[in-house]
């Protein structure tokens, strides 16, 4: 009996697949893509090629299965479905076999990295200002973005800094309270929410007058500094209603 397609395959090639890389939760862009060859170098038509996701980590292909099975086309290549990156973050790999036959498996390293932001904003324009001694009315609120989209389930820090040029933790002024009340001025393990907001707790101020800063830093990068102003409450004296002679 004649060889099948498969008979023919002598080993697996790659077919100008790009790196692999992908955010946490995001779908890769790049699709891995291999050519099934005879040992002369001959694309083989028609042949079954499995993908199968290996090593530690929750990232499936498009159709939230571990594995995907394809064939090749007249040229020998075949397209494995779109990657799917989970919360896990470092390295995997998708292994291409020939099925029914058994050559030397093609690995591909892919690579999940954290979620990030570039971008972030303030929701509101209302200057931040408190009196001695006083809490902030307004909570701090920012937006991430990444590339313009929103970022999701981003980390992020906040730190009371001593100046723009010193990012050191402040020792006096504005500060958070702990789940005890006591004084705090660097929060760390916050997360945006799923439209990429991140509300601070409130903010409370010392006896110290001036100008300070708060400074968020998110994965990925992005970095707002925020002004805030303790400053004692301006006198309104109101003039003493003037006396009216009696009728």
């Amino acid at each position: 009996t004649p060889p099948t397609p498969t008979d023919t395959v002598h080993h697996l090639e790659d077919a100008g697949t790009a790196k692999l890389t992908a955010m946490a939760g995001d779908t890769f862009t790049q699709k891995i893509s291999s050519r099934a060859e005879t040992e002369a170098g001959k694309a083989v038509a028609k042949v079954r090629i499995r993908f199968t996701i290996t090593g530690d980590t929750d990232a499936t292909f498009s159709t939230g299965e571990k594995y995907a099975t394809a064939l090749t086309d007249s040229a020998g290549e075949v397209v494995a479905p779109a990657l799917k990156a989970g919360e896990d973050t470092g390295e995997f790999v998708v292994r291409a076999s020939v099925v029914g036959r058994t050559v030397v498996g093609l690995d591909y390293t892919a690579t999940v990295t954290e979620r990030a932001a570039d971008t972030l904003t303030r929701t509101g324009e209302t200057a931040l200002t408190c009196t001695p001694g006083g809490e902030f009315a307004d909570q701090v609120e920012v937006k991430a973005t990444y590339k313009g989209a929103v970022a999701d389930k981003v980390a992020a820090t906040a730190t009371l800094i001593k100046s723009a040029d010193d990012p050191a933790e402040n020792d006096k002024g504005p500060y958070f309270k702990d789940a005890d009340g006591k004084t705090v001025r660097t929060l760390t393990g916050l997360t945006t929410d799923a439209n990429g907001l991140l509300k601070l707790p409130k903010l409370y101020a010392d006896d110290t007058t001036g100008t300070f800063l708060l400074r968020i830093n998110t994965a990925g990068g992005a970095t707002l500094t925020v002004e805030l102003k303790v400053a004692a409450a301006e006198s309104t004296q109101t003039p003493s209603p003037s006396a009216t002679p009696s009728a």
